[in-house]
């Protein structure tokens, strides 16, 4: 629950002020009147209810006469509905005949929900046009509401203010200024009516105040985004960003004249190397604050004219445009997969993404190798053994779960060729195929100590998404073998027709760097032993973001490879958590 106080300068509560609505763009998301989807003019969100839920709002505004109050107090009304009963939405064939009392009750002039930009909207819809809801009025004069004599003081008191603002500025001020003053003005008489001589104190009702709901774990995904710091450590990671500039950069033709939808934007950052790459327009969608930090950094670099920033969910918006021929966006979390947010391109992919586009990048490997690293194990996995000369055993991981650890690990830690365990067509996979099981063969290369397994991950990029990528055999073959990832990497080999980047501990470290999946007891591995084993990786079923991992492996010596079976019965199973 918010507290809700009023102050001379207006009123608000502790997390959220109306006032903030003055700096939003016109492109906030609209939520249905009947169900949860997200759009982005009203003309889509009015099509959509007719369409879906079988009540035609223009029609029946033009055709009752309603005013711009009216038309607030329908809204708000329905919304108390769907708010009150939960399976309003699946009502079809709303009507209104005129008579209903709530048109003109001034309690409906109240939002029902907060910071709906709906009412917000209202006022950009054409009054004149009956035939369709996918018409708008084009002319460019001051709007005011319908010409239908005001019946309440308070519709007159706002009017009269209304009326006394166009005589005060000139028409282009009045053609910007007017929605968002009007609303202002609405607002301070919603303030009078309901919150006048409300004691500052008072708590209120979970139902009158919404928008501070304790969090999901979906808002506290996105929420944790909001911030600079991690956009500044992905800015940063130079093989992540050059990565992306250089291949839109280096494919403007790719690029020239054509729609991108960048999914999960940030900073704005790949909108804007899409735009300078020649792109003629640019959506860029995102779930976090963040959003309005880009939006001022485009318009900062004068690129407002190409990119459009839309704040929501790409699962539930509408964008501006049926479809998009390029979709960009850096998705990849630990491990690739931590956090899903590749579920969420997907499905911009299936919503939006025309016959024949691309995706950037278009295709992810995940690899595990295999490491001996004893200065590791004594700082993290052995360091409770000796902390300051005490033990401190009780700290240790003991249940049969452990967690995955994430770090930069040197190349000379590694021991053992790779195995390829999820290849990922982006163009192709669905979000069920993400969770993946594969079996895996490294080699140790020299005499060592294992000590854990270690996971990364490459990524590629195609000028063409049907191009197909390296083989399997190819990708596992030893690449790295003078440790020169640069030019060895297998979407820099010709034939791949690809370009892209690793996260693995022979390249440039990145802020993914590598996960470590230490072992229950060291295995002690002359060089051509092999350790055989079985890798899975499901999202959690607690927490969809988050990884759930489990390796069965056995060594087999190199005078038993021809019987592996053998070494079999000597398997060890652990399960992983990535949190």
């Amino acid at each position: 629950m918010s507290v809700v106080s009023y102050t001379e300068s207006g009123w608000d509560t502790q997390e959220e002020r109306w006032d903030d609505w003055e700096d939003e763009e016109m492109n906030m998301p609209m939520k249905c009147l009947f169900c949860t989807h997200m759009f982005q003019s009203p003309i889509l969100l009015f099509r959509h209810v007719k369409q879906s839920h079988g009540f035609d709002f223009l029609k029946t505004r033009t055709e009752l006469g309603l005013d711009f109050y009216q038309s607030m107090r329908v809204v708000n009304y329905i919304r108390t509905l769907g708010m009150s009963d939960p399976n309003f939405g699946s009502v079809s064939g709303f009507v209104l005949d005129g008579s209903e009392a709530f048109i003109n009750d001034d309690a409906y002039l109240k939002p029902a929900i907060a910071e709906d930009s709906l009412l917000y909207a209202l006022d950009e819809l054409d009054l004149d046009d009956t035939a369709s809801v996918g018409s708008c009025s084009a002319d460019s004069s001051a709007r005011t509401p319908k010409a239908k004599d005001p019946e309440s003081p308070r519709e007159r008191e706002l009017l009269a203010c209304i009326r006394k603002l166009e005589q005060q500025v000139g028409l282009r001020e009045r053609e910007n200024k007017f929605i968002a003053d009007q609303f202002d003005e609405y607002r301070q008489m919603v303030k009078r009516q309901f919150y006048d001589g409300i004691d500052t104190g008072a708590k209120q009702d979970d139902s009158s105040v919404d928008g501070n709901q304790p969090e999901e774990g979906s808002d506290y995904y996105f929420n944790s985004y909001a911030g600079n710091d991690i956009h500044m450590q992905m800015l940063q990671d130079k093989v992540r960003t050059e990565g992306y500039r250089d291949f839109m950069y280096g494919n403007k033709d790719l690029f020239q004249g054509k729609v991108v939808l960048d999914v999960g934007c940030g900073t704005g950052i790949l909108s804007m190397f899409a735009a300078r790459a020649g792109a003629a327009r640019v959506i860029a969608v995102d779930n976090s604050d963040i959003i309005h930090k880009a939006r001022a950094n485009v318009i900062e670099n004068g690129l407002d004219g190409v990119i459009t920033l839309i704040k929501g969910r790409i699962e539930e918006l509408e964008l501006p445009v049926p479809q998009v021929d390029i979709i960009i966006s850096e998705w990849m979390g630990y491990f690739l997969l931590f956090e899903a947010m590749l579920d969420s391109v997907l499905v911009a992919r299936d919503r939006f993404l025309a016959p024949g586009g691309l995706l950037a990048p278009s295709a992810s490997y995940i690899y595990v190798t295999a490491i001996s690293d004893t200065e590791y194990m004594s700082d993290r996995a052995n360091y409770w053994n000796s902390v300051y000369g005490f033990k401190m055993s009780a700290m240790k991981e003991t249940g049969p779960i452990k967690e995955a650890d994430v770090d930069v690990i040197p190349s000379s830690a590694v021991v053992a060729t790779r195995a390829l365990v999820a290849e990922i067509d982006h163009g192709t996979t669905t979000p069920a195929a993400l969770d993946f099981s594969s079996p895996f063969v490294v080699q140790a290369t020299q005499d060592a100590t294992i000590h854990a397994l270690l996971g990364y991950f490459d990524v590629a990029f195609s000028c063409v998404q049907a191009t197909p990528g390296p083989s399997r055999e190819d990708l596992e073959s030893a690449v790295y073998a003078d440790g020169t990832v640069t030019p060895k990497a297998l979407w820099k080999q010709p034939e791949s027709s690809m370009g892209g980047f690793t996260t693995g501990p022979h390249g440039t470290p990145t802020h993914w760097k590598q996960t470590v999946f230490v072992l229950r007891e060291p295995i002690v591995a002359a060089a051509g032993d092999e350790l055989h084993g079985h890798f899975t990786c499901k999202k959690s079923t607690t927490n969809p973001r988050e990884l759930d991992l489990e390796i069965t492996y056995f060594h087999v010596p190199a005078a038993m490879k021809d019987q592996p079976e053998l070494a079999r019965q000597n398997a060890i199973c652990q399960k992983y958590q990535l949190r």
